[in-house]
């Protein structure tokens, strides 16, 4: 079981490697590290690892699969986080309580027949 999976997730987990050592990848196992230029970052090591697998697929009849999961590799950046703004000088109403001094102590009552 272990094994089918292995061999499913396989490039998966070449990637997810790939995304967890991009640094120590990019600076000694990458073929263009002394290529600033590129942009390579390791994704020439990461492909070359990715090419093997599939060639041990290829020579391998009962590691073919019918339905294979591809994998779609994108340089991304990290979205940068913009810190909120606060509002330090907020003015809020006051409350004011109304007190009515307007008033009748007497009720009105309609006229008696």
């Amino acid at each position: 079981m272990i094994g089918v999976l292995a061999q499913t997730f396989s490039k998966a987990m070449i990637v997810a490697e790939y995304q967890l050592n991009r640094d120590y990848i990019a600076k000694f196992l990458c073929v263009n590290r002394d290529k600033p230029k590129l942009h390579c970052n390791g994704r020439c090591h990461m492909m070359k690892k990715i090419k093997q697998e599939e060639k041990k697929d290829q020579d391998n009849p009962e590691r073919k699969a019918e339905n294979k999961f591809e994998i779609i590799t994108a340089a991304f950046q990290p979205a940068s986080i913009t810190p909120f703004r606060t509002v330090s000088n907020m003015e809020y109403p006051v409350f004011q309580e109304s007190i009515c001094t307007d008033f009748t102590a007497s009720f009105f009552h309609p006229p008696q027949v």
